[in-house]
């Protein structure tokens, strides 16, 4: 059977190759593109405004990867000596890349377990810069206000999700034997689940579905899917370690 992976291109594409070369059938349909977003130019003045102690947060390894694109062009470098926050593992290591300061980041890889991290038990009076794409969950922002917080967003990059014809994919995915979807964000669940309707639909909703966190898994529930499992982590590293160890010869373990 076929697992379909619906990441991003560049992440979508990476997952199904390491896939294939397990023995793993998987094909790619990327939900969305991913552009610079509208309020890279605030960078360098938002920067400039932290002091030691204060707070930088990256939601994704997309709104490092863009945040580090516009500061090379400007010549401009990281804030150094503030606190990083990442919300996964993966933006976490991207970051190092970039930065000497410590980067911390919540296990599992979710917005609520990075609230829990210890470091920011002491936000209070502190300024806090989150780096995201347009749109996007609040939880961070108003826990971190509530806190008493001095919070502020920064949209570096921009989703664009992309329609497609449900009745025509269907069609073409169980000729290809698709049997499993891979699908790492509430957004993105939501706005697959649209493109369908009546008994592509019941096809859809009976296909074992991966998501990252049970808030997402929860999300699938009142949708109508009918076989979700929580892997823990968005990143590909956490979908192949989780598909290796429950997908082989075509069937679930």
């Amino acid at each position: 059977m076929t697992i379909l992976v619906t990441r991003p291109e560049q992440e979508s594409q990476a997952l199904c190759d390491a896939l294939n070369q397990l023995g793993h059938p998987a094909i790619s349909h990327p939900l969305l593109t991913v552009h610079p977003g509208r309020e890279l130019s605030l960078l360098p003045a938002l920067f400039s405004s932290l002091s030691a102690d204060d707070f930088i947060i990256t939601v994704s390894q997309h709104a490092v990867q863009h945040t580090q694109h516009y500061l090379q062009q400007q010549q401009k470098e990281w804030k150094k000596g503030v606190n990083y926050l990442a919300v996964g593992q993966k933006s976490a290591q991207y970051l190092r890349t970039y930065i000497s300061d410590p980067v911390h980041f919540p296990t599992p890889s979710d917005s609520e377990h990075l609230l829990a991290l210890p470091v920011l038990q002491t936000v209070a009076g502190k300024k806090v810069i989150i780096l995201r794409g347009n749109g996007g969950r609040d939880l961070i922002f108003e826990a971190l206000e509530s806190l008493g917080a001095k919070v502020s967003y920064c949209e570096t990059y921009q989703r664009q999700s992309t329609p497609f014809n449900g009745s025509i994919k269907t069609k073409e995915w169980k000729s290809k034997n698709v049997n499993t979807l891979v699908i790492t964000s509430g957004e993105q669940l939501s706005f697959f689940t649209s493109q369908f309707t009546n008994t592509d639909l019941n096809w859809v909703l009976k296909c074992r579905l991966l998501v990252p966190s049970e808030r997402i898994n929860q999300l699938g529930q009142q949708l109508g899917y009918q076989h979700i499992e929580t892997v823990g982590g968005a990143s590909n590293s956490d979908l192949l370690h989780y598909l290796s160890e429950h997908h082989q010869d075509g069937t679930f373990k």
